[in-house]
């Protein structure tokens, strides 16, 4: 039991190192396509994928009408609202404003969590959630503080961003076990395609096929974070606390500074580093699994 927790974990984990990508590529996008522009083309095109390794995996099967109507909320919270939040938000926020944010999720989580399952938070597991907040913080302290404007809006949207994610986990526990992850997966990315349509005709259709580096970016974004990543993140949460996969999260703006420097060839500073390893800790502390506490 203890090994198949560790697994689920690891595959969180794996899926946020994909996704911790996901801002640079994005950002090279941007030269062509615009936000909610990004957000339909990167889906559609995952939507495609999923149904074709279904259809490889014979797999391809059509949920029964409840379960397909919980499918399509988990869509539309956890790829349509989350990503035009993101996509949105990041545009208007420095990146440091951008990782403090997204640090802020677990907590969020940790919240309803409690408040939904009337549990009181376990000690270990808070302390965990505020070390890696805190790791998250000296982090963004250590960052650039470019680009951005409105950032006030952004951080709101961004926010946004947080509970539409936190409340997607919570969704998940509707349909986990009925279907495979990737049953599941391929119908909510159907659904949260389609949810970005009503965004585009808002933002308005673009007037110039994708650049060769949006294209790029597009196939990372589509395989990589979306295909893989999600595919990974759910059949993780099937044993796990909605908490503790949020709580993954926080490897995110650490992935982040790691494929900064490789990539782009930018240095790490002491601060950086001393940030990268309390987020670590609070990680660490925050997904042990402990005896829940009723609340009442």
């Amino acid at each position: 039991m203890k090994n198949s927790r560790t697994i689920r974990i690891l595959a969180a984990a794996t899926s946020c190192l994909l996704w911790s990508g996901s801002l640079i590529a994005s950002k090279l996008s941007y030269d062509t396509l615009a936000p909610m522009s990004l957000g339909l083309i990167r889906f559609t095109l995952a939507t495609v994928a999923f149904f074709v390794v279904c259809l490889l995996a014979r797999e391809l099967i059509v949920p029964d009408a409840k379960s397909m109507a919980q499918i399509a909320l988990t869509g539309i919270l956890g790829t349509t609202l989350y990503f035009a939040a993101e996509n949105y938000g990041v545009s208007m926020l420095p990146a440091s404003t951008s990782s403090l944010i997204v640090g802020s999720f677990p907590a969020m989580t940790l919240v309803l969590e409690c408040l939904i399952d009337k549990i009181r938070p376990q000690p270990l597991k808070t302390i965990g959630i505020v070390l890696a907040f805190m790791g998250v913080a000296i982090l963004a302290v250590g960052e650039s503080s470019e680009g951005g404007s409105n950032v006030a809006l952004g951080c709101l949207i961004l926010m946004f961003g947080g509970l539409c994610w936190a409340l997607y986990n919570f969704a998940m526990r509707l349909v986990m076990g009925r279907y495979s992850a990737l049953v599941i997966t391929a119908w909510q990315t159907f659904f949260g395609a389609l949810g970005f349509i009503p965004f585009v005709l808002v933002e308005g259709i673009p007037s110039e096929p994708p650049s060769p580096a949006a294209w790029a970016s597009l196939a990372y974004l589509v395989l990589g974070c979306t295909v893989v990543g999600f595919v990974l993140y759910n059949w993780g949460l099937e044993d796990l606390e909605p908490s503790t996969a949020t709580s993954l999260s926080n490897l995110i703006p650490v992935f982040g500074l790691v494929l900064s420097a490789l990539i782009l060839g930018e240095e790490i500073s002491m601060l950086q580093l001393l940030g990268g390893a309390i987020v670590v800790v609070g990680i660490v502390l925050s997904t042990q699994e402990s005896p829940r506490v009723s609340a009442n």
